[in-house]
């Protein structure tokens, strides 16, 4: 990524030329392959400066999109660098997921799903204006042939870690995977944009007006909606201990259904939950390999080093996930 003084300098002159004052040193509270955040503390407030590689540096377009068009919860962009590739936003409220560490509220992660899919459902009929940006089109229909063409990508998944056998049955489950996508199509919801990595990480608070905001754009895709649902799912089993078919799960799991309830029986929609399950983890993987494809990959092993091989495992899932 480019020099942090060269963006250091451009984020201070913009908050300068806007009128703020800095008060105290900006400081770097993120830096990964994929992105680094450095805090701007003035007198009147935190403001956030993200950098990200040029090839996936679209998140300021997309968060501007979504606020100007749809009236979004996302993070207020007060000015951006093309050629650095960054932008400034404003302090956006507090993590989620450190509020429910603390304590957790069962309610404030409803309220924040519940939020995050009217998001999803007020694109679903403007998914042009996304393309237009190069949000990756990852609809149903299209996932047959992004499958193909990852599991000929030999070479890179097999560095990965992906065995021959395992390509082999890869390329086995081809028809079974077809007909995933045409049943979960059957359904007809429509696509809307999402976050592969919808979680409470992703999601603030802000504890004066109650709102939830959504951040970390820059990877989102246009696919089903339920994919990153799921994954929110998955992430409260993981980080605060919710278990599978207990009362705060179900609640967390209707709450996934509530905003699509007109579109069929909560039967039918329990059964999209269950198709979508197995076929996210598809999604995740080629969320995954644009990444990878897109950043510095020896550095994104250097920062995985102790998660190595995360296609390959994630294609061992999806391989098991025909086995039970």
């Amino acid at each position: 990524m480019n020099n942090q003084i060269q963006i250091i300098e451009w984020g201070t002159n913009c908050l300068v030329a806007n009128g703020y004052a800095i008060d105290r040193p900006p400081q770097i509270v993120l830096s990964t392959p994929w992105s680094t955040m450095i805090r701007f503390s003035t007198l009147t407030g935190n403001f956030y400066l993200k950098q990200t590689p040029p090839a996936i540096s679209k998140e300021p377009l997309i968060i501007q999109l979504l606020s100007e068009q749809f009236h979004a919860s996302v993070p207020v962009v007060i000015a951006s660098n093309d050629a650095l590739h960054c932008f400034l936003m404003r302090d956006a409220g507090e993590n989620l997921r450190g509020i429910l560490k603390n304590e957790f509220k069962p309610e404030l992660l409803c309220q924040a799903i519940k939020e995050y899919a009217a998001l999803q459902r007020s694109t679903e009929d403007h998914l042009e204006k996304f393309f237009k940006l190069g949000v990756p089109d990852w609809r149903l229909a299209k996932l047959p042939l992004l499958y193909d063409q990852m599991i000929k990508q030999t070479d890179f998944l097999k560095a990965d870690g992906v065995t021959e056998q395992e390509l082999q049955k890869l390329q086995a489950l081809r028809p079974q995977f077809l007909a995933q996508c045409e049943l979960l199509s059957s359904y007809e919801i429509p696509a809307t944009i999402g976050i592969p990595d919808f979680n409470d990480n992703n999601t603030l608070f802000v504890a004066n007006t109650k709102r939830m905001i959504f951040i970390d754009w820059g990877e989102a895709a246009i696919t089903h909606p339920w994919f990153s649902l799921y994954n929110c799912l998955e992430q409260s089993i993981k980080h605060h201990g919710v278990k599978k078919a207990d009362q705060t799960y179900n609640k967390l799991q209707d709450t996934c259904l509530e905003n699509w309830l007109g579109l069929a029986t909560k039967n039918q929609l329990l059964e999209v939950l269950n198709l979508a399950k197995q076929l996210r983890i598809f999604y995740g993987i080629l969320a995954d390999y644009r990444l990878m494809v897109r950043v510095d990959l020896q550095a994104l092993n250097t920062f995985y080093a102790n998660n190595p091989n995360r296609l390959a495992k994630a294609f061992r899932k999806y391989i098991n996930s025909w086995r039970g």
